[in-house]
């Protein structure tokens, strides 16, 4: 069963939106466990279905959050639609929308345009209710961060207005059953549970007190500290490597000099496979880079994937390319997303990452790269 750890996640894009990361990774100083009474449900918009005003009798309420970025909460949203068919009664299924990513100096909620698209253009693979957390990110604050909840997709079963169960949706079909026939055992669920959630508290305070002045510098824009910093850090704590890399190399890229960033990255993909992907994200949707830094990126993730499938992925190639000012490279790879786009929408495949909308999209961003090559 697979969760996509929030601060994992953070950190990795931390490079290039560090002001969103210290919010979005920061401790509750609420606790809630198993058998606590349900907080309420405050949200900046119910996108789909009947609104839920309160938590009514026996009557069982699963949230399930999860965020766009997130692609187990994606793929798990076709079966907890057919979860949702097979309770009809007995069970209402929220979505909650949680942890989107938002511009430097902008609220959360204007990340709510682009929650409501994905669920319209998801509307088949999400059969149940879907609301979207508020501008105070309460249901993110008081519900996963009380729980200890660092990662999503996370579950909440709530019964009597009481939390019964926290976990992971994979594990709703072994739970439900139990809950309503009688047999759930929520004492000693919780017992295990408060344990876990103590663990992950403590780990998440150790990392947060660890990157704080590193963030803080960043904040000052004292860049050469904070570089300073994240070397003292690694020497201290090396088991921060892979993520204070990921700063140091978003650090560089966006605030020092690209070209030290690219010495970097060449250097560390040396041990990190995974440079290539980081890179392409750092840049292919962002303005202003060198031409030379965007042929870097784009060239260093294809030589990577030589046989490059993934219509996402080309799509951010192309736009690499673009940006460089090599339409022929762009729209070769425009084509290519387009034709995987399509392919994967006809079979059913990359659910809640590829519909109608994306293949509109690209084949619009295909006209254009066509119009600057003058085809």
């Amino acid at each position: 069963m697979k969760k996509m750890n929030l601060a994992a996640w953070m950190l990795l894009v931390s490079a290039f939106v560090f002001s969103y990361a210290g919010t979005a990774t920061g401790q509750s100083k609420n606790k809630l466990s198993i058998g606590d009474q349900a907080p309420p449900l405050k949200y900046s918009k119910w996108i789909k279905g009947k609104p839920v005003k309160s938590f009514e009798g026996d009557h069982l309420y699963v949230l399930e959050f999860w965020a766009t970025w997130c692609g187990p909460c994606k793929a798990a949203m076709p079966h907890l639609t057919e979860l949702q068919k097979e309770y009809k009664g007995k069970a209402t299924f929220i979505g909650v929308g949680v942890w989107e990513k938002v511009e430097e100096g902008k609220p959360y909620e204007s990340s709510l345009p682009m929650l409501e698209k994905f669920v319209k253009g998801n509307d088949a693979n999400m059969g149940y209710s879907v609301v979207a957390d508020n501008n105070e990110q309460f249901m993110g604050n008081n519900w996963l961060k009380a729980a200890g909840e660092n990662g999503i997709p996370s579950t909440f079963i709530v019964k009597n207005n009481q939390i019964i169960w926290i976990g992971h949706p994979g594990s709703l079909d072994s739970t439900l059953p139990g809950i309503l026939n009688g047999t759930y055992d929520m004492a000693a669920f919780k017992a295990s549970f408060d344990r876990k959630a103590e663990a992950r508290r403590g780990e998440m305070a150790t990392m947060q007190a660890a990157l704080k002045p590193i963030q803080d510098a960043i904040t000052n824009k004292d860049y050469k500290s904070s570089l300073s910093l994240m070397d003292k850090l690694v020497a201290d704590s090396p088991q921060y490597k892979f993520m204070v890399d990921q700063m140091r190399f978003g650090v560089l890229l966006n605030y020092v000099n690209q070209q030290q960033a690219i010495e970097f990255a060449r250097e560390l993909q040396k041990t990190n496979k995974s440079v290539p992907g980081i890179a392409l994200s750092a840049v292919y949707n962002k303005n202003g880079f060198d031409k030379s830094t965007y042929l870097w990126a784009a060239k260093t993730f294809e030589e990577a994937n030589p046989n490059l499938t993934n219509p996402v992925a080309l799509d951010a190639v192309a736009s690499c390319y673009a940006k460089a000012g090599d339409y022929a490279s762009a729209i070769a790879n425009e084509e290519k997303a387009v034709e995987g786009a399509r392919k994967a929408l006809k079979n059913g495949e990359m659910v809640g990452t590829i519909m109608d909308y994306t293949v509109v999209e690209y084949e619009k961003t295909l006209e254009n790269y066509k119009k600057m090559k003058g085809i």
